[in-house]
């Protein structure tokens, strides 16, 4: 019987100790799931706090609420077209400031060219005077040079020489005086410009051109070119009296 007794003591004991690991499983998974439903509890009251702030306020609160909101997003949109509008303003003003000094540049360019102060080239034409017995004065090239100017011709040179509006012409022996050098034959005038139309306007008759032609001995060829080349000023302008107007 004793013996009995000690085999049966162990077989009592071992389903006793299985129940107990059973209800610590249990209680852990409890606790597992009351941890769980306590942060999730947190998130969403924390989010409900957030939604339902608003729900707690009055309306005029509410009314408050939003017009602040109102004037708050206001202040931005203007905010936003006034930096629009300087945008803006500040690219039309380089856009003005660029073309005002392209356009000043380009003045200049013209008044130089103007001026005789600066070389230039172009098309345009060429007259070739041939007068072996120096016979020809000083007021037939005058005549030449005004009737090249009435055709459009934008630049002149005689013999190199450049003429411009301040350009006198003179008596010289032999040949003919150009801003006090002395030039003479063969006299070469060179002028830019329309090549078809000084060319027209030198060939009607009774010009410059027909009459020089008309004197014995000279001959005058006119011709058109391409690539004319003209040299600058060579005398110094200066302006006693003038000034720009204010």
């Amino acid at each position: 019987m004793a013996g009995e007794f000690r085999f049966d003591e162990p077989h009592r004991r071992g389903p006793q100790m299985r129940r107990t690991s059973r209800a610590q499983t249990r209680i852990a998974l409890i606790v597992v799931a009351l941890a769980v439903g306590l942060l999730v509890g947190v998130q969403v009251s924390s989010r409900d706090r957030q939604t339902s702030r608003l729900a707690a306020e009055s309306p005029e609160d509410l009314t408050r609420i939003l017009a602040d909101l109102n004037e708050e997003a206001d202040a931005l949109a203007r905010q936003v077209t006034d930096l629009r509008l300087k945008l803006q303003r500040y690219e039309s003003s380089s856009t003005r400031d660029d073309q005002a000094l392209d356009d000043v540049r380009k003045t200049l360019a013209d008044l130089e060219v103007l001026a005789g102060t600066t070389p230039v080239r172009g098309p345009g034409v060429t007259v070739a005077i041939e007068d072996p017995g120096a016979s020809v004065s000083w007021e037939p090239f005058l005549d030449l040079i005004q009737e090249l100017r009435d055709a459009g011709a934008e630049a002149i040179a005689v013999n190199g020489v450049r003429v411009v509006a301040s350009t006198w012409l003179g008596p010289s022996s032999p040949g003919v005086t150009v801003d006090g050098e002395t030039i003479a034959s063969p006299y070469t005038i060179e002028a830019i410009g329309a090549a078809s139309a000084i060319r027209e306007a030198l060939a009607i008759p009774g010009g410059p051109i027909s009459l020089l032609q008309a004197q014995p001995g000279i001959t005058v060829e006119v011709s058109e070119a391409t690539g004319l080349r003209l040299p600058a000023l060579r005398r110094e302008i200066r302006f006693e009296y003038a000034r720009p107007a204010t």
